[in-house]
């Protein structure tokens, strides 16, 4: 691990004094605004989340590249720059601190590490191929650490590997994917790339889209990626599918979006109330959002049809976060809030399953320390924003959570119940105290902290459950 630290601190001291011009990538939405693609999330003001999603030709110019590893991100292999390679990397060293261990009174504490290292290289040749390979590691260790999930160590994997064709239809553009990918279209709640652990969740298959000016269409079918810890050993799993199709409307001359999908999952394995059974999940939902004036806001409502071995499975969730700039001076102060509901009952039952899924959605959404997630839950949470620099922002939150339904227990993020909450009575859950902050050194490097506090209700004590504290804090280098 020390040579690990080493690689890690002389990349990250390179990059700390590299330019701070950024190169501009290539706008790849004259119609479309590439944010509401379905392609995920940005990081920087030229890095996205999925590599994949960057475009580098405008570097075909020499004098427009100023960066460091601008000379990387765009290598050209023929005299016109049609055929070029673009190279990425991704290195973060976190440190956890949870107080609790599965917030049991008394247990011990625990303070794991993490490393990951991404490695990407993005081939295109001409208008309508290109080739997108990303290796991936990551290591998981620690004070305490008796277990190390696959999500977090990893010696090394085949993060993604597929091929793209496009081209035109008209006046939309059009293209396939096949081979192993990340998938973030759709609501976050359901769907993200996993972004807390060190490695991302994959899949094997095939994604298809067409995207003209004001709308868009997108279907997928996927295999998960069968994860584990050793070198290049990660297969296509079998027992679990997912697929659908999605359709995104631009609302008239607004900066408003509305994305009706179909999503269907099937887990030959998924386990509710201690028992274990084939599960097949169909998500019909509506995912509203975008930007009007200083309102920016993301709401989804989704209902859940299926089955759960011989059981017949219903339930839903509503989820939406608002958010309004007090001030675009100063320290530019921002107010929302977020209210969420997940339906949960049945899972101990041998009636009809309640119990609401987020599929692969984001954990730290719902918990920063991960200690709860989406089923069998409310909360509401008031937001305070603020950015004391141009580099740096605050996040305060103030989280009251409940359960909808008390003869269920309470979930973690990964869905495993809290033993014993299921016969416990009582709605309200706790409440958490939430800091986040940031700080954007330059184009490359970045520092987040995380700090959350959660105070136990009393059904949560009766069952033997209690106060706790997460820390938080991570450096990552991209370029």
């Amino acid at each position: 691990m020390h040579k690990r630290k080493i690689t890690l601190f002389i990349t990250i001291a390179m990059a700390a004094g590299a330019p701070t011009a950024q190169a501009q990538v290539a706008s790849k939405d004259a119609g479309y605004p590439l944010a509401a693609q379905g392609w995920g999330g940005k990081t920087g003001a030229d890095t996205w989340l999925s590599r994949y999603v960057e475009d580098w030709s405008v570097l075909r110019d020499p004098a427009k590249r100023t960066g460091m590893f601008d000379g990387l991100k765009y290598i050209p292999f023929n005299d016109s720059g049609s055929a070029y390679l673009s190279l990425s990397m991704e290195q973060r060293f976190r440190g956890n601190y949870y107080s609790a261990i599965g917030l049991r009174d008394g247990a011990a504490s625990q303070s794991p590490w993490l490393y990951r290292a991404f490695l990407g290289a993005d081939l295109h040749v001409g208008e309508h191929f290109r080739a997108f390979t990303e290796l991936a590691h990551g290591s998981y260790d620690g004070r305490n650490v008796t277990s190390k999930p696959v999500s977090q160590q990893d010696d090394a994997t085949l993060q993604q590997a597929f091929v793209d064709l496009t081209g035109k239809w008209g006046d939309a553009d059009v293209g396939m994917r096949v081979g192993r990918q990340d998938f973030q279209d759709g609501p976050q709640w359901l769907v993200t790339t996993r972004e807390n652990a060190n490695t991302r969740i994959t899949f094997d298959g095939v994604r298809a889209w067409a995207i003209g000016a004001d709308k868009r269409l997108d279907v997928f079918d996927y295999r998960y990626v069968d994860q584990q810890s050793g070198y290049f050993d990660d297969g296509t799993l079998s027992s679990k599918r997912f697929s659908g199709v999605l359709a995104g409307f631009r609302l008239a001359g607004t900066g408003l979006y509305l994305d009706p999908f179909w999503f269907h999952a099937s887990d030959d394995n998924k386990a509710w109330g201690g028992k274990a059974a084939k599960e097949t999940r169909d998500y019909f939902g509506v995912h509203f959002y975008g930007t009007h004036g200083a309102l920016t806001f993301d709401t989804a409502a989704i209902y859940q049809t299926g089955d759960f071995g011989d059981r017949d499975l219903r339930a839903y969730s509503a989820y939406s976060t608002f958010n309004w700039k007090l001030s675009t001076q100063g320290w530019s102060p921002q107010l929302g809030f977020h209210a969420d509901l997940s339906s949960g009952g049945g899972a101990y039952g041998t009636g009809t399953l309640h119990n609401s899924s987020i599929l692969f959605g984001s954990g730290p959404y719902h918990s920063w320390g991960t200690w709860f997630g989406a089923s069998n839950y409310m909360a509401f949470a008031p937001i305070f924003q603020f950015a004391p620099t141009k580099t740096t922002s605050v996040q305060l939150q103030y989280q009251r959570v409940w359960r909808e339904d008390t003869r269920d227990a309470v979930y973690t993020s990964t869905g495993a119940p809290y033993a014993g909450t299921q016969l416990i009575g009582g709605k309200h859950t706790g409440d958490l105290l939430r800091l986040n902050t940031t700080w954007k050194v330059n184009r490359y490097v970045s520092f987040t902290a995380r700090a959350e506090r959660f105070l136990a209700s009393s059904s949560m004590e009766d069952a033997g459950f209690g106060d706790a504290t997460f820390f938080g804090g991570w450096m990552t280098f991209r370029f």
